[in-house]
């Protein structure tokens, strides 16, 4: 995985000399790391700068899964896979592969085919949104009178359970009708009469309702109420209204329209726009403001406009489509990996929808509105559009456009991209670094107990209560059921010597026996270019073998889930509490030289009656504990005092000047610049910064 060491290093001296620091035991997913399934990682605090106010993401979100699922009767279909079976099935709508009461699925969700009254689910989704720093999940309610109830109390229950137990869930709104005439104008009044009456105004779930200029938030047309009716003027000064712009392919709009997209093809419809005059560097400037820009993974559209998704002439803008010669780059095993629209499987890297962040971020909006969580399911149609055997919205893999995980070939690629984005949008926080003033350099006693790790601030902290038990019908009257939470992880700490990283984990409640099976398991990320053989970026892990008397098993990955023992680690038990201590020299970090590292936890992450691991590292969403979740990884930088530049004098100030000389911030206030002449000479020079990137990087 990529490290920003150097910087990071700077970034961490550099909150020490302005006294900022923050609570170590704070859940902070957006200094996490990753790497997904196509070798990309996350970008972090180094390349997006802090976390910017007044940026905000919202998601659509799906909670129909219920009504949809019927009473049982409909038969969940995966599209991608009959496709692949009968190609010549795509535009025949008599053909036998349509035979039969069936519910069509793009493919299937990581979590099966679910409904959204499945609490266990919805809590996944609840900290999935929240570590992606998605701000507001948006429900879609945009035909007929449906509201989908029994679902969207659930979500609410389960979200307000989540935020309670720590999480920084989403808030929510409601996404009505398109237009105001006709019968869309009557729906639309009789569902803002009824979530009024039954959410906003007896104040249910207030802490979960999303605000928009201090006023609750509906994404509906307000010229649909009538205001000579007492009922619907309330109704109307109670909510802030955004109409969803029902086209595709729109000019810009200006605040005064008051008209936000849920999908837009590239270049998107800037919505809100307004001009600003501000002052830079002392120049007046006007510049253009935007409220909001839509981002979708694909859009059913072509040159040919709106179409069914397997539209019978080709064309369509799936996730693979890009506009012109664009093309994105990113670093996997050592290299400068480039693709575009005519890369060979390009819409497995989403070349679609990163094109419309790039957009996005490039025009800078306060909301972005990102199509979409988990629609899944579609209507198949004779005809629309003019074409043969329609599928509208969604269709296979490639013409689908939904970011949560799936089991096919996707897997959570596009999860991991909506987080690289939202970060590159929205800022990260700065991350929190060891040093010596904590004495994450230590030689500990394993088995000493909790005592001698009470003065060591490298604590990271995970959520509670995050895999309950399971035992819900999904479509077709799929019984899923699952209780694998054993050791729920609460949070971790890490320190080193010259000869081991030591590292500790506490749980909620006692530890179960080492001789369980998949139990507490250290996966170890070490190798920043993952050349050599590694796990989905992991090169190591202890306790994928259980542990033999006081002695853990540490393995190296050969390539993929296969390993070899290189070490055996001292290890203690006592309560709740379990401390490890893994040689440096098997993790190739023998040596004084400062340990960088990737790191998460798992416990029992396999399914109920399984005894064999598959190896799956989608099995970290649905079973056992894993902190962080998913791919997400815990990252340990430490810093050893020494004569980094070989005059002694290279000190936390430094980095103020060292980073007005390379850095696009060019101004530093007063005692800052005191504060960095630390020899009296008002000079930084460029060997200083050589020198630290040499003894800090490793280059």
């Amino acid at each position: 995985m990529k490290r920003a060491v150097i910087t990071g290093i700077f970034v961490l001296l550099f909150t020490l000399c302005l006294g900022i620091f923050c609570s170590a035991a704070e859940v902070r997913p957006d200094t996490w790391a990753a790497v997904d399934g196509l070798g990309r990682t996350l970008v972090d605090n180094d390349e997006t700068g802090d976390v910017r106010e007044g940026k905000t993401v919202a998601m659509f979100y799906w909670s129909w899964h219920y009504s949809q699922a019927g009473k049982g009767t409909y038969i969940p279909t995966n599209v991608t896979q009959v496709i692949s079976q009968f190609p010549n099935a795509i535009n025949n709508f008599t053909h036998e592969a349509w035979d039969g009461a069936k519910k069509y699925f793009w493919d299937e969700p990581v979590f099966g085919f679910y409904k959204t009254n499945d609490k266990y689910v919805l809590r996944k989704h609840a900290e999935m949104l929240a570590d992606a720093g998605v701000d507001v999940i948006v429900f879609d309610c945009t035909n007929n009178t449906a509201l989908f109830k029994e679902s969207y109390t659930a979500i609410f229950e389960v979200f307000e359970q989540a935020k309670e137990e720590g999480i920084n869930v989403p808030k929510v709104a409601f996404m009505l009708g398109f237009g105001d005439t006709g019968t869309v104008r009557d729906e639309t009044v009789t569902k803002l009469t009824k979530i009024y009456e039954d959410i906003y105004k007896p104040g249910k779930y207030q802490d979960l309702w999303f605000y928009w200029n201090k006023k609750p938030f509906v994404m509906a047309w307000k010229s649909c109420l009538d205001l000579t009716d007492d009922a619907q003027l309330e109704i109307y000064k109670f909510f802030e209204f955004r109409a969803n712009e029902p086209a595709y392919q729109t000019v810009d709009t200006v605040k005064a329209v008051q008209k936000w997209s849920w999908c837009s093809v590239y270049p998107q419809a800037k919505n809100g726009t307004g001009i600003r005059k501000v002052t830079v560097n002392g120049v007046s400037q006007t510049i253009t403001t935007v409220e909001e820009i839509a981002v979708s993974v694909a859009q059913n559209y072509s040159r040919y406009g709106l179409v069914a998704m397997n539209d019978y002439r080709g064309g369509v803008f799936g996730r693979g489509y890009t506009k012109g010669n664009y093309s994105y780059t990113y670093w996997t095993k050592g290299e400068e990996k480039t693709v575009h629209g005519n890369t060979k499987d390009a819409y497995l890297y989403g070349t679609n929808f990163q094109q419309q962040w790039d957009y996005a971020i490039e025009n800078d909006p306060s909301l972005v509105f990102v199509t979409g969580w988990n629609e899944w399911t579609m209507g198949r149609y004779e005809t629309w559009q003019n074409s043969p055997n329609a599928f509208p919205d969604e269709f296979t893999d490639e013409f689908s456009r939904d970011i949560e995980p799936t089991k096919g070939i996707l897997k959570d690629n596009f999860y991991y991209q909506l987080v690289n984005n939202v970060r590159k949008y929205k800022g990260t926080s700065k991350p929190v670094f060891a040093t010596v003033k904590t004495n994450a350099n230590s030689t500990l006693s394993i088995g000493a107990g909790a005592a001698q790790w009470a003065d060591i601030d490298t604590e990271m902290s995970h959520y509670t209560g995050n895999t309950r038990a399971r035992d819900n019908l999904g479509y077709g009257n799929i019984q899923y059921t699952s209780d694998t939470m054993r050791n729920d992880i609460v949070n971790t700490k890490v320190a080193y010597d010259d000869e081991y990283i030591y590292f500790m984990v506490e749980t909620k409640d006692a530890l179960t026996p080492s001789t369980d099976n998949a139990w507490m398991r250290l996966f170890l990320d070490t190798d920043s270019s993952d050349l050599n053989g590694n796990w989905e970026g992991f090169e190591f892990v202890v306790n994928r073998i259980s542990p033999e008397g006081d002695k853990a098993i540490v393995e190296a990955s050969t390539g993929g889930w296969n390993f070899t023992e290189v070490a055996r680690a001292d290890f203690s038990v006592k309560d709740n509490m379990l401390e490890i201590a893994v040689p440096r020299a098997a993790l190739g970090l023998a040596g004084t030289k400062v340990p960088v590292f990737n790191y998460k936890w798992a416990d029992n992450t396999i399914a109920d009656d399984a005894t064999e691991d598959s190896g799956d590292i989608l099995d970290f969403y649905r079973y056992g504990d894993v902190a962080p979740g998913g791919r997400f990884a815990f990252v340990f930088h430490a810093i050893k005092p020494g004569d980094v530049n070989e005059d002694g004098k290279i000190t936390s100030v430094d980095y103020l000047k060292i980073r007005q000389t390379f850095s696009a911030k060019t101004t530093l206030n007063n005692a800052e610049f005191a504060a960095a002449d630390y020899n009296c000479d008002g000079r930084i020079l460029s060997v200083d910064y050589l020198s630290v990137k040499k003894v800090f990087s490793g280059k």
